[in-house]
């Protein structure tokens, strides 16, 4: 048996025995599935690494290894365009740090989507997402600036973007647009997300609209694929 068969292996057999381990748990370290499995040490690092990449288990440097519990981040009709609101849904916990709220002119493409006039104004507002402590979305927001008027004032950490649009602005926000795909974050994104890895990771460009209004927002968010189970639900009408 090589050694690539033999981690792979090792792998199989510790992801039957994760899925009676409880999220949080923390699994055994190299040296003692090195034991365990009559093994070198790199090759129990390289079955730990398997596990990681199938998002079974998150290792903290100098801490050890844990398993990991993805939050199932469901996109739907009926699920409000908010984090906060999505992963509560999903029986977590949320939490939101603001990097950055100030206003400049839209740039071409953004003008486009949000159907704004040449020289217009907007707030960009910039935001890290965490999912029970753990940090899980960056997203970028961008919003015309004349209907919301002070927004940089109404923002800052653990303040619900929607809520204080619906609260303060008396606008319920729906889904218009949503996309995603495969990127990789910038380096200055990723220093908040990933601590500079960057490695792909989900981008979502959406749009989103006053429910029977104009266009209000859009965000481009980068979401962590090992803390977010992203799930689009489709629902055919019925009359």
């Amino acid at each position: 048996m090589t050694s690539t068969q033999r981690y792979l292996e090792m792998a199989d057999i510790l992801e039957a025995e994760l899925a009676h381990v409880p999220v949080g748990a923390q699994v055994p370290s190299e040296h003692v599935l090195a034991d365990r499995f009559r093994v070198s040490r790199p090759a129990a690092r390289a079955a730990l690494q398997e596990l990681e990449r199938r998002l079974l288990v998150r290792r903290v440097q100098g801490v050890g290894t844990f398993r990991r519990g993805r939050v199932e981040y469901v996109i739907s009709a009926h699920v409000p365009p908010s984090f906060s609101e999505t992963v509560r849904l999903a029986g977590a916990e949320p939490g939101a740090r603001l990097v950055a709220c100030g206003a400049r002119r839209a740039v071409e493409h953004e003008r486009a989507r949000l159907r704004l006039s040449t020289g217009a104004a907007v707030w960009a507002v910039e935001r890290v997402f965490s999912v029970n402590g753990e940090v899980a979305a960056y997203a970028t927001s961008v919003l015309p600036r004349r209907p919301l008027l002070n927004l940089d004032r109404e923002l800052g950490d653990e303040v619900s973007l929607h809520r204080v649009l619906r609260r303060r602005y008396g606008l319920t926000v729906v889904r218009s647009r949503y996309r995603i795909s495969l990127d990789v974050p910038p380096a200055g994104i990723a220093d908040h997300l990933t601590g500079g890895s960057r490695g792909p990771v989900w981008l979502a460009e959406s749009v989103n609209r006053a429910a029977g209004g104009p266009y209000v927002e859009y965000a481009r968010t980068y979401l962590r694929p090992d803390v977010l189970d992203v799930t689009f639900e489709i629902e055919e009408e019925t009359h």
